[in-house]
């Protein structure tokens, strides 16, 4: 009686590990379509990666496994946040199933590690890369680390939040900046204080430290200011 009860528990483990199995590979086999499709119609940027995550099959069901092999197809031939798989099986017992996949693009996005206060410099200790659905970011952000090194705040930022260009001055009013006065065949290197917030790429008024003379530049790094003359 005992060796009976052990081999019918051994059966059913068995054929419920079996059934697991199957679920999961109507899950991947799901997973791949999507891909596959998602790859033939977008590229994805350098700093993107594709996440897809499959709903599970109902554990109540049984799947059974379909020995002429399984036929896919994306509903309506589209790629959608949630995309819906066609599942067919054409042995004698036919069946067909919908497995939906959540599908999100994932950016590389630089974030804070703690709460930042206003005027506090970033560091390598405070902020972190992460990846985050494209979706639930706004305003653009950084994709480096290194290019925030000594930039300061404008603002007080929570834990895990976003930097945006919006957030931070690569120069900063009141900073002391170095200035390279460009003209062909000749550079001149100044020093002088910034009248107001810039980032890379903006313009801003600078007070030449020894001429006291007013100056309009272009912010090309750190506390470095571009003057074309």
């Amino acid at each position: 009686m005992i060796r009976f009860i052990i081999l019918l528990f051994s059966l059913v483990c068995s054929y419920s590990f079996a059934d697991t199995n199957y679920r999961k590979e109507l899950e991947n086999f799901a997973q791949a379509l999507v891909l596959e499709k998602y790859h033939s119609l977008y590229q994805l940027q350098e700093n993107e990666k594709l996440q897809l995550k499959v709903a599970p099959l109902d554990k109540r069901v049984n799947y059974p496994k379909c020995e002429t092999g399984l036929v896919g197809e994306i509903v309506n031939d589209k790629i959608k946040l949630t995309t819906s798989v066609k599942v067919t099986c054409s042995d004698e017992k036919q069946w067909i199933n919908y497995i939906r996949v959540k599908v999100s693009v994932l950016q590389k996005i630089v974030v804070v590690n703690d709460s930042l206060s206003k005027g506090q410099v970033i560091t390598p200790d405070n902020i972190k890369l992460i990846y985050m659905d494209k979706s639930q970011i706004r305003n653009g952000g950084f994709d480096s680390l290194d290019g925030l090194y000594g930039v300061r705040l404008k603002r007080n930022l929570t834990a895990n939040k976003v930097i945006k260009d919006r957030d931070v001055c690569y120069v900063c009013k009141g900073d002391k900046v170095t200035i390279n006065a460009l003209k062909t065949g000749l550079a001149i290197t100044a020093s002088g204080i910034a009248l107001h917030d810039a980032n890379i790429g903006n313009t801003v008024r600078v007070k030449n430290s020894r001429t006291q003379r007013i100056v309009v530049g272009t912010v090309s790094g750190l506390k470095r200011i571009n003057v074309s003359f």
